[in-house]
């Protein structure tokens, strides 16, 4: 059985790619290239932590891997019910998130990962 924390890592997780998909696509020019879900997920994490490009690399490698496994879990499941593949998806959030802030994002930003992960940190606005 997943746990409460396990089920809000997994929406709110949906609910930031969700968001930063659509705030990349509303907010562009018609010239702006579409990116998918985890891209716009990766530039969003770049821009907010201000990675080196060591650590936007390493990022794009890890969600690149993460989107190959995300689309094996969902043809594996495709002809099942949606619920079955909750289970997988979920841990695989969580190895991929635990990646992310370990090996991606430097030691003085993972607290703050780890936080806007749980719904507990909103990053101020920045002034354009």
């Amino acid at each position: 059985m997943i746990g409460a924390r396990a089920w809000i890592l997994l929406f709110g997780g949906v609910s930031f790619l969700t968001g930063a998909a659509a705030g990349a696509l509303s907010g562009r020019g018609a010239e702006a290239p579409v990116l998918d879900s985890l891209q716009a997920y990766g530039a969003q994490l770049e821009q907010s932590y201000q990675l080196e490009p060591e650590r936007a690399a390493a990022l794009r490698v890890v969600l690149a891997s993460y989107g190959e496994e995300l689309e094996r879990v969902r043809t594996r499941h495709l002809p099942t019910y949606h619920s079955s593949m909750e289970p997988e998806l979920a841990a695989l959030g969580e190895r991929y998130g635990a990646m992310i802030r370990d090996k991606v994002l430097p030691p003085t930003a993972r607290r703050r990962f780890v936080l806007e992960s749980e719904g507990l940190f909103t990053p101020e606005p920045q002034a354009r």
